[in-house]
């Protein structure tokens, strides 16, 4: 069963998500900007430029996807999409800065269940999923477990053996309060396995922070940069977090392979969200810009053909992936 195109939601523990959209080309009528539509107070969308938060530093691959979406979105909105960091407290302060903005469209960001669900619940912030409108899926993508060249530990079994055995082992994951994070406090809580949490502010440190013998190891996401250095032999890849094992990852097993069968929450769902109360025109218009670039050849190339998924997931699917993930992670932080 290919893990591109058959992936199950929480029914296998994880929560995942699908999408590919309608062309750049067929949204925007062979390539041209869509015809603006009024809003629901008279105005027309979008009216000017559109400012596109990215709530987590360069490099990482919340930063990859947007940067790669944003031209075409330019394209297809026949506007400037303006991709612009906004950074700290794991997607919080850039997620909070999208909410505070006026409810027209002309501030979005890209958005996951954990920034969305889990950074609100695990730290009491003054935000919720109420609070944004979603427009539609982006893209999937699971953690990948990866040790360092020359490091001791070239398998998970080694890896978590050496935990066991009383060896601090230090992970890097992309944030305090990400669906990573807490994997690996369930892996030492569930599982007996005590590893050390270090949250970066994104993926990209985490890396850094690998590169310069900083962690023993990183828990991150599946993504071109890290699987370039796997194949290169710069990273070791131990394991995956979702159900299955990845198409273009064969020899990495699961973490559930390996015995620990509920570590399947460790994935990332990135969609495309604007303020709550945001015009259903303007979010129409939003989706099928969205739609149409993810089938566009380029765009999906550039972020990554292994992680947009086979049929496009509109409004109402993430909204769906946002309750499964609100009931999930209120039962393990309550537990």
């Amino acid at each position: 069963m290919s893990s591109k195109n058959s992936r199950s939601l929480l029914a296998t523990g994880a929560i995942l998500g699908a999408a590919l959209l309608a062309g750049c080309s067929s949204a925007a009528g062979g390539g041209g900007a869509t015809e603006a539509p009024e809003g629901e107070g008279g105005s027309a969308f979008p009216a000017g430029d559109v400012r596109f938060v990215i709530p987590y530093a360069a490099g990482g691959p919340t930063d990859v996807t947007a940067r790669a979406l944003a031209p075409c979105l330019s394209e297809t909105l026949g506007t400037n999409v303006i991709a612009e960091n906004v950074t700290g407290g794991s997607g919080a302060v850039g997620l909070q800065d999208m909410i505070s903005k006026p409810a027209d469209g002309q501030t979005i960001a890209i958005v996951s269940p954990g920034m969305v669900v889990l950074s609100p619940l695990a730290n009491g912030l003054d935000y919720s999923r109420e609070d944004i409108t979603s427009v539609g899926v982006i893209s999937y993508s699971p953690m990948i477990m990866i040790t360092g060249e020359g490091s001791p530990h070239t398998t998970a079994e080694e890896l978590f053996a050496a935990a066991e055995s009383g060896t601090t082992i230090n992970v890097g994951v992309s944030g305090a309060s990400t669906p990573q994070a807490i994997e690996l406090q369930r892996l030492s809580e569930e599982y007996g396995v005590p590893v050390t949490v270090v949250p970066f502010d994104g993926s990209a440190g985490a890396i850094t922070a690998l590169l310069g013998g900083h962690v023993d190891a990183i828990f991150v996401n599946d993504q071109q940069d890290v699987v370039d250095r796997i194949e290169s032999g710069e990273f070791n890849a131990l394991a995956v977090s979702s159900p299955e094992r990845q198409d273009h990852l064969p020899d990495v097993p699961t973490l559930a392979e390996l015995g620990y069968e509920d570590l399947t929450l460790a994935v990332t769902i990135y969609a495309l969200a604007a303020p709550a109360g945001t015009p259903d025109d303007v979010v129409t218009t939003l989706s099928d810009a969205l739609e149409g670039c993810l089938e566009d050849e380029e765009t999906a190339a550039a972020i990554g053909e292994n992680y947009v998924p086979a049929e496009y997931q509109d409004r109402e699917d993430f909204d769906g992936f946002l309750t499964e993930a609100e009931e999930v992670y209120t039962e393990i932080l309550s537990s």
